[in-house]
């Protein structure tokens, strides 16, 4: 995952606990609440796969709670291959 937000703040980060509102972001940027981010999922081989916005809502030592400005509705799981676990993605396997 690129992580990227307002002022040059851009890095590495991995994302867990996703849901269609939210996740948490494992990442040592330093991000303040509230802050507007941008989460792009790239595949293993460098590709794009997806960019989603979010906002931090929760903020602890090892990263951040984020609550997704847009609606992902699935989309974020099938970016993520979890499409076939989650009941978001409008997909049964």
């Amino acid at each position: 995952m690129h992580v990227s937000a307002r002022g040059g703040i851009a890095g590495a980060g991995s994302l867990r606990d996703v849901s269609i509102s939210g996740a948490f972001l494992e990442t040592a940027l330093p991000l303040a609440l509230f802050t507007q981010i941008d989460v792009e999922v790239l595949l293993d081989d460098g590709s794009h796969c997806g960019k989603y916005t979010g906002t931090v809502v929760r903020v602890q030592a090892d990263g951040v709670g984020i609550e997704w400005t847009e609606s992902v509705a699935g989309s974020i799981c099938k970016a993520l291959g979890c499409a076939a676990h989650c009941p978001f993605s409008g997909e049964l396997r």
